[in-house]
């Protein structure tokens, strides 16, 4: 009874066993044990020194720190996360900002991924979409803006090569490639020369028409491409609009440096690939060529005038009357593209009445299907058999081209009958154009190797049919020598020079002069090369009688002249004064007596000495 009324203190209450279940009162399990200094402690605990820290806070000896505040003395508190809590989120945030310090800041990084995509985007719509199908002149062509780190224009002109010129510097390239020609307006420039400078004004303009649309299309394609890549790369709508403005930034600099920086000097010093190499014809000085085109052109109706007037005087000459049954054959050789040369052949064909065309090569000057297909359209005009066989200059599709006219017999290694003579051809060994051929150094005896595959096709036509053929056809000189004694006339052409020899005594060579005055290139000199052709005359059993040498002067100079040579025995030499007949663009007509066997007469000058259209003897 005494013990109960003895006071305790809160101590002793507290150590008094089995006043609560477990030997402890509830207050005990809610007091945590004391810290020690610095500690850290959960929200709202008292410190060491009875201070108060919350979140991440520290407190000064006695004070309070509130969540993410700082004492500015004393001890620090940390926050009331757990180690384990520290360790699932924190670790991760350290990673991240060790990312960003190494990367640079955010905005950099897209600015970087935003040009890059811009770049790439532009660049493969510029490759896909920039290019334009347009007409210039004539010709149809297809432009293309390419990326390219030297810049530079290239034509392409297939199958020949290119030429690429260092028009500009940028990064953007300009191709232009050859399609197609325009035959209907082709044909109409080859008729009408004059047109030709109103066509240059014209084709300036579709140029820059041209240039302009091709700079639309690359353009839009460019920004695009860069539209639809930034679309996929980012997703968002901002940033592909600020990539498709970057990629229009980007066109607009590369195409203002290329306009910043053209080379107009750049046209003479020309490259040449392909086919083209070592050819600076296509340009060369055309302005030349079309000064001095247009003069012959204009002189060149009257000089076909006058040979009506120098085929009536050579009829009365007592020296060689052709009778009704006698055949007439025209030696044309190396046209080389000259448009003019159909209206001589044709002219002169007409008047002469001839019985058929016999061309020994050389149509064209690259042999490209482009030439063909328009050059060759000209046979069908002629109107009587058109026999050829290919020179160095001309391909397989030049054949092609000319066998396709309803008049024409194209001769490789074969024999035909045309106009009642028997005729044997065969077509260049050689191909020059194609420069990887090596045709260029290729000596006599690969030029004489489509001779003897002829040799042996006469020899054999020959015993078969036990007589020999009246004509052979070949194309360089050198294929001559293997056809001696298979019959008793060669054809060939390709100097350019007009020449007649006897190989031995049963066979005699006819080289014939350009009856395209060496191409167009003929015109550029001061003294254009002249139109050379040969009427072969006939007896009906393939002995030749007579032939006449015509010659068509170039421009300045312009005159007719013809130069008849009478034949004896078969092969053998003129037996018979030859004469020459002149007729100048005044309208003056000229007979000349005879001149040494075999060679060229002299060219009289243009100026007249006798009045228009008399044929008078001039000793």
């Amino acid at each position: 009874m005494g013990s109960d009324s003895i006071p305790t203190t809160g101590d002793d209450r507290d150590e008094a066993p089995g006043k609560h279940p477990g030997g402890a009162k509830p207050s005990d399990a809610a007091t945590p044990p004391e810290p020690p200094d610095g500690a850290a402690t959960r929200d709202g605990e008292p410190t060491r020194d009875g201070g108060t820290a919350r979140d991440g806070g520290t407190a000064r000896e006695g004070g309070t720190a509130r969540e993410g505040g700082t004492a500015p003395a004393g001890e620090t508190a940390r926050g009331t996360a757990s180690a384990a809590d520290d360790g699932e989120t924190d670790a991760p945030t350290h990673g991240r900002s060790r990312l960003s310090r190494l990367s640079g800041p955010r905005w950099l990084r897209t600015s970087a991924a935003i040009f890059l995509i811009a770049l790439i985007g532009a660049t493969l719509g510029l490759q896909l979409g920039g290019r334009a199908e347009v007409e210039i002149g004539p010709f149809q062509m297809q432009l293309a803006a390419q990326p390219s780190l030297t810049g530079g224009s290239q034509l392409r002109i297939p199958p020949l090569g290119a030429i690429s010129v260092d028009s500009h510097r940028g990064p953007i390239r300009l191709v232009a490639r050859v399609d197609g020609l325009n035959e209907s307006e082709t044909r109409q420039l080859i008729a009408d020369p004059a047109r030709i400078e109103e066509a240059t004004d014209l084709t300036t303009d579709d140029i820059r028409s041209a240039v302009t649309t091709l700079a639309l299309r690359s353009v839009g394609a460019g920004v695009l491409g860069a539209l639809l890549l930034g679309a996929v790369a980012f997703r968002s709508v901002r940033k592909t609009l600020i990539t498709g403005g970057v990629a229009l930034v980007l066109l607009g600099g590369s195409g203002g440096l290329a306009a910043a920086t053209v080379n107009p000097s750049s046209l003479s010093q020309p490259r040449y690939e392909g086919l083209l190499t070592n050819v600076p014809a296509l340009i060369g000085d055309a302005r030349s060529i079309y000064d001095n085109y247009g003069q012959y052109q204009g002189q060149l109706v009257q000089i076909l005038t006058n040979m009506s007037k120098v085929y009536e005087a050579v009829s009365t000459l007592p020296t060689y009357q052709p009778d009704p049954n006698t055949i007439r054959m025209m030696h044309v050789s190396d046209l080389h593209n000259n448009p003019t040369a159909w209206s001589v052949i044709g002219t002169i064909g007409s008047q002469f009445q001839v019985n058929a065309v016999l061309d020994t090569g050389d149509l064209t000057d690259w042999g490209s299907a482009a030439e063909a297909n328009l050059y060759a359209q000209n046979v069908a005009a002629l109107k009587v058999p058109y026999v050829f066989i290919r020179g160095n200059h001309d391909s397989a599709e030049v054949a092609t081209a000319v066998a396709a006219n309803p008049n024409a017999v194209v001769l490789d290694d074969q024999v035909r009958t045309v106009a009642g003579l028997v005729v044997a051809g065969v077509g260049s060994s050689r191909f020059t154009p194609d420069k990887s051929t090596g045709d260029d150094d290729a000596g006599k005896d690969v030029e004489a190797e489509a001779g003897e595959a002829l040799s042996d096709t006469v020899l054999r036509y020959n015993r078969e049919n036990e007589k020999s053929v009246d004509i052979m056809m070949v194309h360089e000189p050198a294929a001559a020598e293997p056809l001696k004694e298979r019959g008793p006339l060669i054809l060939a052409g390709h100097t350019h020079q007009r020449k007649v020899e006897a190989l031995d005594k049963d066979t005699r060579l006819m080289i014939e002069g350009s009856t395209g005055a060496a191409g167009l290139r003929g015109f550029e000199g001061d003294t254009p090369k002249s139109f050379q052709m040969t009427v072969l005359y006939f007896a009906q059993d393939g002995a030749l009688k007579a032939y006449d040498e015509i010659t068509v002067s170039g421009a300045g100079q312009s005159q007719v002249e013809l130069r008849r040579v009478i034949i004896g025995e078969r092969n053998a030499g003129p037996t018979e004064p030859s004469a020459t007949v002149t007729a100048t663009p005044s309208g003056t007509v000229t007979v000349t007596p005879s001149t040494p066997p075999n060679t060229a007469p002299v060219l009289p000058s243009p100026s007249p000495t006798t009045p228009t259209g008399s044929p008078t003897p001039t000793p």
